[in-house]
């Protein structure tokens, strides 16, 4: 790209720009699909293709107009500069959603994403509490409550992954949904006191029909930057939406199946512009290979025994990860990628038990169990506390 020249639509005015825009809704806005032309799922990439590039003319406006304010003519000059190069970049980010939503629609083979699976009359859901007493949990995801697991992450390890299946429960559009906290701390040292510092934590909500199958009905994230809460990106609810007509409604997604087929993929989530995670599975007799690391040590899949999925989101284009499920225990390792080559990081379980007490056994790792626990209070009040 040529960052001396701005693209074309840039200098257009702003009232052509929308004009272009409704006419090509218009063009695209047909019921059903003729010989030839492209899927719902595919004009969908389009559409917010479009979206993507308004929002970056917006902020490019915006930064410009705190330019004006700078005291300095340099300062100025600087942030213009500044402005221009992010805009840039930008508008690449956007194509590179562009082309991983493109991606969604070849591997899911999909028109249109039209029935939330929480409002599908043909699946029986079930009360989480009549886990595992009454229905047997998913073999990869347990909704039992007080099923306690701790990963160990980062690129060089440094952080830890607290996940609890709480005892509540959230009904989401008739639905009793399982509440998950899942909480990131990233471990350090400081004047030899060793401390925990946040940097996401999320109340996951989880379902289960009758068949073991485990759904997601949505999620509250809330990303932290040197332990200070900053925003709640990736959130969403099924169900709900933010326009006032409520055509952007999100929906629930299958988290993972119980028993999933080889080559089979589907949406974990679908609401467009902060949750489009997809999953496929790849084989449900695998271990990890020796370019990948191989095993996790403490949760070995060998011989054979993990489930292997590749899971990537339409909303980044390039990061991908393979995920390892040991059955009867679940999650055990995830391998990052970043365009179809391995980065080297990986993320682990470390330990798992039935309830917090967990913490505190050696397996875990976890040089002090009391002063997690307090930053685990401070970010996810509730059992954390207790």
């Amino acid at each position: 790209m040529n960052e001396n020249i701005l693209p074309l639509i840039r200098l257009l005015p702003p009232t052509l720009l929308l004009g272009l825009a409704f006419t090509a809704q218009a063009a695209n806005d047909g019921d059903s699909d003729g010989d030839g032309r492209p899927s719902a799922c595919e004009r969908t990439a389009g559409q917010i293709f479009q979206a993507c590039k308004y929002d970056v003319r917006d902020n490019y406006n915006l930064v410009i107009a705190n330019c004006l304010n700078l005291a300095t003519r340099q300062e100025r000059r600087a942030c213009r500069d500044d402005a221009r190069v992010e805009s840039y970049a930008e508008q690449e980010d956007c194509r590179d959603v562009r082309e991983a939503r493109k991606d969604v629609c070849a591997v899911l083979g999909e028109d249109r994403y039209d029935l939330d699976p929480l409002l599908d009359p043909t699946i029986s859901f079930i009360d989480p509490d009549d886990v595992p007493g009454i229905y047997a949990p998913n073999p990869y995801v347990s909704v039992a409550a007080g099923h306690t697991f701790v990963l160990r992450g980062g690129e060089e390890g440094q952080e830890t992954v607290v996940v609890h299946v709480t005892g509540d429960s959230r009904e989401i559009q008739d639905v009793l949904c399982r509440v998950v906290l899942d909480v990131v701390v990233e471990v350090g040292e400081e004047n030899g006191v060793l401390e925990y510092t946040g940097v996401e934590s999320t109340d996951d909500w989880f379902a289960q029909d009758t068949f073991g199958n485990v759904y997601y009905c949505g999620e509250i994230a809330r990303n932290y930057e040197d332990g200070v809460l900053r925003n709640l990106d990736g959130s969403f609810e099924a169900g709900y939406g933010s326009s006032e007509a409520g055509w952007d409604i999100a929906k629930a997604g299958e988290l993972i199946r119980a028993f999933p087929v080889a080559r089979d993929a589907h949406r974990q989530e679908f609401a467009l512009g902060e949750a489009e995670d997809v999953v496929q599975y790849v084989d449900v007799a695998a271990a990890p290979t020796a370019e990948e690391g191989g095993d996790n040590l403490s949760f070995p899949c060998s011989p054979d025994q993990c489930l292997k999925t590749f899971e990537f989101s339409a909303l980044g284009h390039g990061s991908t990860e393979y995920k390892y499920h040991l059955p009867g225990t679940g999650f055990v390792l995830a391998v990052a990628m970043e365009d179809g080559e391995l980065t080297g990081e990986r993320e682990e379980l470390v330990c798992v038990g039935d309830s917090l007490d967990v913490l505190a056994d050696p397996a875990c790792e976890i040089a002090d169990p009391d002063a997690l626990l307090e930053t685990l209070c401070e970010m996810a009040p509730g059992p954390f506390c207790e």
